[in-house]
């Protein structure tokens, strides 16, 4: 399985910079995006993955579009509007889903998107970040232990 340490070459061209924040832009070199999309989708190919996910947002978009062209897959987005999470299309039956952003924050998280996923009757394989780069594996969900207690 390729490392996702070694992405910092893919994802060099695609960073911008203020000098105070950093943040990746996607569109500005379709070229590299198609490269760190075929390197993602490399990493997940080893796990069942059906479909790809993301958060709502323009770069998130590309980003998630990238690796699910890759995998001859489809993106489906997440959207939270007050509070409440719902995806811009339905998932197959028992769909296995993995959540590509480039960074979690406070609010645009794993463990809703596990969570919704779950109650949706799918499940969240994986999430894989750009910053840092690293892939995320959701927590077993709560439940009784195996004996019922």
């Amino acid at each position: 399985m390729p490392e996702l340490a070694d992405l910092s070459a893919l994802t060099a061209p695609l960073t911008r910079t203020d000098g105070v924040e950093r943040w990746f832009d996607l569109g500005h070199d379709p070229s590299a995006s198609i490269r760190l999309g075929d390197a993602l989708a490399a990493v997940l190919s080893a796990r069942a993955v059906t479909a790809v996910v993301h958060w709502e947002g323009e770069e998130e978009a590309v980003l998630a579009h990238v690796v699910a062209a890759a995998m001859r897959t489809r993106r489906v987005t997440v959207v939270q509007e007050r509070g409440l999470l719902f995806t811009s299309a339905d998932l197959p039956a028992s769909s296995t889903v993995a959540l590509v952003a480039t960074a979690f924050t406070s609010v645009r998280a794993l463990a809703p998107v596990d969570a919704m996923m779950r109650e949706r009757g799918h499940r969240l394989d994986c999430a894989i970040t750009l910053d840092p780069p690293r892939l995320h594996l959701p927590a077993p969900p709560h439940g009784p232990a195996p004996d019922g207690h």
